[in-house]
């Protein structure tokens, strides 16, 4: 009986069938926070000459920068460039033009805004390469808290830009960019004149000045400068750092990194409050604490202390908070490893069967570690010859590492030994440095160069003498991806994409270029037959997120989807494997994996969350390498280092996603009408195929073609109790 009321189940569903596609791609373009300028382009950095080439440990030692600003309305924020704090825009003087000061020398430090009380301040002029301007005002004082109870007045530095507004003498930023009015304070006493630093230059004279911090402001769009009084800038110094919470469902791991030689003990305190009570002491060789047998879904704060035998504190970690649930869907951590303060690019190596992962440092180099081992451990270190230059890109041709770095030469290599790196060739881009790089055989494909900032083509298949053999200059390319002697290159700042024939490396020719509305193109990646790709648009007016374009005619390029997670999220670098899932390292929502079996029907199938505050803009993931093992998957967070991570579907080739007859959008969900739909409209309508057939060969016919004993199978389980579909193996 049961199969009749199927059959005439199937009739009236097949009656019913919608003619219109099964997914929708959106058809308008989302507003979100535009960045008008992208910052790194533009940074000078100082340039502090290593003696050796030993791993630096400037930033393995450094300090946690905490920033906290407090007011009734947040007027008040910053723009990232790249520094350890506050949105990325507040770090230590040594990172930014440079210091005489050492990460030892950090204080924390109070800004106390004021419309009534100021600061002389010495100024300097962008413009006019640094050079200091005579005295500006800066409406508030600045304090150093390292006894609250007598704080000491510092003095205060400024810069100003002709090219932002004119000059006045008044630290005015406003929300364009903050005007570019960076605030630099500084380690000495108030001198009430703002003589102390008149004559120096900010840029070429920071090595010898007592810069403690240098802060990059922009007032909060929609608010006012001191819109809301009283407000404070609070900077905090952590001398135990990286700490951290890995959250499950019903517990938390709070990790920390001490600098010194063990203490006789920690303090720990954890709790549901802020700042959290007393827990328990803890032995002083331990680094991290499991909180277990918590609620679920509940936010618990930590902090530790490291103290002598009699219980004197000798140093403290920042307040960090997780939240009991499983950050992740159907993708789970193996290991992780953070030892710096930022990072940038990610890529993968394999050595006699060892995996490693190579993460860049920012300002510091390389770090490479051996992911077969658990937990992950640094085995190796690349040192640029050039401290400060901002490492940003790594890749590997053959047995090399290829570094770029924004502010140096290109750096190769060899990685023979694993543990000891050396340098074998250097290559100048056309401007100094360069921001990422594609190899393809043996050719370096180097694009984001600070001359016009266009594609070099370098042959390095002498990787100690790389030689340029081609070059194609229209505007500057922040990102470029490579098919069939096919480049797609993208201009960031709303020039369009380009698509050019690398055919002849000489001579590179440009086949079209395309763009829309709004654009801030930042990468590209091809589908695997190059008839499709994923622009990641970072900094542009129109939604800061994936976009699909058909250029199977590159003279009609269209758009077909666009894989819009979050409208206030912004989305990074992303990865094509499998020919079948675009694996996207998305800022503040973490690692991101989409079906893209159908390119303009795109749905994500799998997500772990790397960044687990709740805030947005340029922070979190900034890159992934998918190219291990099925399954296996590296990325790099910029505030919390390594993730190495591994899908639960991906680990075998006979099943690609989760749960059988789990076929649509909803994968990962139960098993339900939409997937039946899904089934129906692809047997009789000729409709999108499921990712895999063994997928919908849920029955007992598993293995053969997708047919009508598949859909009786659901509608029995779904409708009359039947058979649940038989589990991925």
């Amino acid at each position: 009986m049961k199969y009749w009321i199927n059959a005439i189940f199937f009739l009236l569903l097949i009656s019913t069938v919608s003619a219109e596609p099964l997914y929708q791609s959106k058809s308008d373009f989302l507003e979100s926070k535009v960045y008008r300028d992208k910052v790194e382009l533009e940074r000078p950095t100082a340039k502090l000459k290593q003696t050796n080439a030993l791993k630096s440990t400037s930033v393995a030692s450094a300090p946690d920068i905490e920033v906290t600003f407090t007011s009734a309305s947040p007027w008040l924020s910053g723009v990232n460039h790249g520094a350890s704090s506050f949105g990325g825009s507040l770090g230590s003087g040594q990172n930014f033009f440079g210091s005489s000061l050492t990460d030892a020398d950090l204080i924390p430090v109070q800004i106390i805004f004021s419309n009534s009380d100021s600061t002389l301040c010495q100024t300097f002029r962008r413009d006019l390469g640094y050079a200091s301007n005579g005295v500006g005002v800066f409406p508030g004082t600045a304090w150093d808290m390292s006894d609250p109870g007598t704080p000491r007045r510092l003095n205060l530095c400024f810069v100003e830009a002709s090219s932002m507004a004119t000059p006045n003498l008044i630290w005015d930023p406003s929300t364009n960019l903050g005007k570019r009015e960076y605030v630099f304070i500084m380690q000495s006493s108030y001198d009430g004149t703002g003589m102390t630093y008149a004559g120096d230059n900010a840029f070429s004279g920071a090595s010898s000045m007592d810069i403690l911090f240098a802060y990059w402001p922009d007032i909060t769009t929609g608010y006012t400068l001191l819109e809301t009084l009283p407000a404070t800038l609070d900077i905090g110094i952590f001398q135990i750092k990286n700490a951290r919470v890995i959250p499950d469902s019903t517990e938390n791991r709070f990790t920390w990194k001490y600098k010194d030689a063990d203490p006789d003990h920690f303090n720990l305190y954890a709790g549901t409050s802020d700042p959290p009570p007393f827990l328990m002491t803890i032995a002083g060789s331990d680094r991290s604490f499991t909180h277990s047998s918590l609620a679920n879904s509940t936010e618990y704060f930590y902090f530790t202390e490291a103290a002598t035998s009699s219980d004197s504190v000798i140093a403290t970690s920042k307040i960090v908070s997780g939240i009991t649930q499983k950050p992740y869907n159907e993708m789970n951590l193996l290991g992780y490893l953070h030892e710096y303060n930022k990072y940038g690019d990610i890529w993968g190596y394999t050595d006699n069967g060892i995996e490693y992962a190579l993460i860049c440092v920012r300002d510091e180099g390389v770090s490479i570690i051996d992911i077969t081992a658990t937990p992950p451990v640094e085995v190796g270190f690349i040192t640029p010859s050039t401290q400060g230059v901002d490492s940003k890109d790594i890749k590997i041709y053959q047995n090399y590492a290829v570094l770029i770095n924004e502010g140096d030469d290109v750096q190769i290599y060899d990685l023979t030994d694993i543990t000891n790196p050396t340098l074998t060739g250097t290559f100048t881009p056309d401007g100094g440095g360069a921001h990422n790089c594609i190899i393809e055989g043996d050719y370096m494909y180097l694009i984001g160069n600070h001359g016009t900032g266009g594609l070099e083509i370098v042959d390095i298949s002498n990787p100690a003498f790389p030689v340029e053999v081609g070059e194609f200059q229209p505007f500057y390319y922040h990102d470029i991806d490579i098919r069939n002697d096919t480049i797609c290159a993208t201009g960031i700042y709303g020039d369009g994409i380009d698509l050019i024939d690398v055919s002849n490396k000489a001579l590179p020719i440009l086949i079209s270029r395309f763009n829309y509305t709004g654009s801030g193109a930042h990468n590209a990646e091809f589908t695997s037959d190059g008839s499709h790709v994923f622009i990641g648009d970072e900094i542009g007016s129109s939604g800061n997120h994936l976009r699909t374009f058909d250029i199977s005619d590159p003279m009609n390029v269209s758009l077909v989807s666009e894989l819009d997670i979050d409208t206030i999220s912004v989305v990074h670098n992303c990865y094509v494997i499998q020919d079948t899932l675009l694996v996207i390292a998305h800022y503040t929502l973490g690692v991101r994996i989409w079906n893209i079996v159908d390119p303009a029907n795109p749905f994500e199938v799998a997500h772990y969350d790397t960044f687990l505050k709740d805030e947005y803009s340029y922070q979190g993931c900034w890159s992934v390498y998918p190219y291990f093992a099925p399954g296996k998957i590296i990325a790099s967070d910029m505030q919390s280092g390594l993730f190495v991570l591994e899908t639960n579907f991906a680990t075998s080739s006979s099943c690609c996603l989760n749960t059988r007859g789990n076929v649509d959008s909803d994968v990962g969900d139960n098993v339900d009408i939409s997937d039946l739909v899904f089934i129906v409209d692809f047997i009789f309508t000729g409709g999108t195929a499921p990712l895999c057939t063994e997928e919908a060969n849920v029955d007992g016919d598993a293995g053969e073609n997708i047919d009508i004993s598949d859909l009786v199978f659901i509608v029995d389980f779904i409708f009359t109790g039947g058979l649940a579909p038989s589990a991925c193996p």
